[in-house]
């Protein structure tokens, strides 16, 4: 009873709602526990993440929810996952990105290549609004950290950390006129717009093999850094393939529509989510009973010890 008024009254401070919404505001929290797999201080805590943003009740239970199953799929924490999640909505947002498109969009992906949702979620919190700088969707920054993380296993963090760098480096004057310089379009010919980032690295993976190799090594340090030329070779050698892991990798993205939820309802067949529910239940239901008997008589008895040590 005391944690659990504890969570709700650390929540409150930041939603500032009733005692009535606040009441059912916590019904819904033990329900997102017991859906996906977690315990209720694990939910408080994300919840309490998710307060923080200024989300309202409602959208703080949607993203809690696709957070929470989120952090199932992948093993992340609660935090993590709601810091992650949120990155990826917010970098998207002018797209109309959901939390609820995010996660399927990755678990199908996840599900068809050697890429994690893990993988994916920590590159997209890293590079995210980079991305979105320039041009790049969704479903290009997933593709393109698929085919990268299946062919060089550096893992998201790394992987995103590196296009933050290259995609920040295409958009820069010198290095577009040693692009074009070798034939590679970095601007639409019709508005004189800059190209998306894929885009120009597609284009350069047409002309990269055929230059020597010390024109390629200046090239390469020219987009990516010194230290992400790995990452870039591993880019341009899948997207010079039309049947690469990134051209298949962009449809099944696109093509998500609900693979995380199948998949948390089918954990939620285990017997362990069902001794979780049942745990989430019993906390649940203790709760509701030392509040209506317990608490008034503790309250009653600690309110005279102080005073009488007053």
């Amino acid at each position: 009873t005391r944690e659990v008024e504890k969570a709700l009254v650390d929540i409150n401070v930041v939603l500032n709602t009733s005692p009535a919404n606040l009441q059912k505001f916590g019904n819904q929290l033990f329900k997102i526990a017991a859906q996906t797999g977690q315990s209720f201080q694990t939910i408080a805590t994300g919840a309490t993440e998710l307060a923080r943003q200024g989300l309202g009740t409602e959208k703080t239970l949607k993203r809690l929810n696709d957070a929470m199953i989120l952090s199932r799929l992948t093993g992340m924490g609660a935090e993590e996952a709601v810091s992650n999640l949120t990155a990826a909505v917010n970098s998207f947002n002018k797209s109309g990105i959901t939390s609820a498109q995010v996660i399927n969009k990755m678990a199908k992906v996840d599900q068809a290549f050697a890429v994690s949702s893990d993988d994916l979620a920590k590159a997209i919190s890293r590079v995210g609004s980079s991305a979105v700088d320039a041009g790049v969707s969704m479903d290009e920054l997933l593709a393109i950290t698929t085919a990268v993380q299946q062919k060089t296993a550096r893992g998201g963090a790394v992987i995103g950390n590196a296009f933050k760098t290259i995609f920040t480096r295409i958009g820069r004057t010198d290095v577009q006129k040693k692009l074009n310089a070798i034939g590679v379009a970095t601007r639409d010919m019709t508005t004189g717009a800059m190209l998306p980032a894929t885009k120009v690295l597609s284009n350069l993976s047409q002309k990269f093999d055929g230059l020597a190799q010390s024109q390629q090594n200046q090239l390469a340090e020219s987009v990516a850094g010194v230290f992400q030329v790995n990452i870039l070779r591993a880019a341009l050698g899948d997207l010079s393939n039309k049947y690469g892991i990134h051209a298949r990798a962009v449809k099944i993205s696109a093509s998500a529509t609900d693979e995380a939820y199948k998949k948390n309802e089918q954990l939620n067949q285990t017997l362990d989510a069902l001794t979780n529910k049942t745990l989430v239940n019993l906390t649940k239901a203790g709760a509701g009973i030392g509040e209506a008997t317990l608490k008034p008589a503790i309250e009653n008895i600690l309110g005279l010890v102080n005073s009488a040590i007053g």
